[in-house]
């Protein structure tokens, strides 16, 4: 699904009159609007809503990512070897056999937050 979901923000770059106008400011209205939709769905406990709403936010963040390498030429691969680095980095029981406490993994992402 998520390289179906690709080809269509593609398809946006290259044909969305739309997408064209957006600036990253514009983008990140949208993905904080998509956020309270979120927000307003869980409280309404509507799970067909929320599903709906997760699946616009994914989209408009991958849209976030797009126009930023459109606009400011941000190297998308950069960014998920830039984050997947960080993430284990910071939580490096992940790829332990053993499982971990939450206050262990507290422990460790906070040390290994302060580090980087």
């Amino acid at each position: 699904m998520i390289e179906e979901l690709w080809d269509i923000i593609q398809r946006s770059l290259q044909k969305c009159p739309w997408l064209e106008k957006q600036s990253l400011y514009d983008l990140l209205q949208a993905l904080s609007s998509e956020i309270e939709e979120i927000k307003k769905a869980l409280d309404e406990k509507d799970l067909d809503n929320l599903e709906e709403e997760i699946g616009d936010l994914i989209y408009d963040a991958f849209l976030v990512g797009v126009v930023a390498k459109r606009d400011y030429g941000i190297n998308l691969d950069n960014s998920i070897k830039r984050v997947v680095k960080k993430i284990s980095h910071r939580k490096p029981w992940l790829f332990w056999e053993r499982r971990i406490s939450l206050e262990e993994a507290e422990k460790i992402w906070r040390e290994r937050k302060k580090k980087v």
